[in-house]
């Protein structure tokens, strides 16, 4: 399968940028539920941080009050940092 997107230039001084939705929340499991837990305070990928906080934004009622758009890097991703060059 092939996937084209496009990647914001507003790169955040971050390489291969990709940003998600973090919705925190305190986790004291380890394990499968654990690992379920904090898979569950995370949303995205976005490409933009702009698609980000549109998403949050319009749908903030599925997200508590410290929900935030944080950008991650791709460079340990080859794949994805050989593709998105600024």
């Amino acid at each position: 399968m092939k996937i084209e997107i496009e990647v914001s230039d507003k790169h955040e001084c971050t390489a291969a940028p990709w940003w998600v939705i973090i919705d925190p929340r305190q986790n004291f499991k380890t394990g499968n539920d654990g690992l379920y837990n904090i898979a569950s305070m995370i949303t995205g990928p976005f490409f933009s941080r702009e698609e980000g906080e549109n998403w949050l934004r319009s749908r903030n009622y599925h997200f508590s009050k410290n929900a935030r758009v944080y950008c991650h890097s791709g460079s340990n991703t080859f794949q994805y940092a050989n593709k998105v060059k600024f």
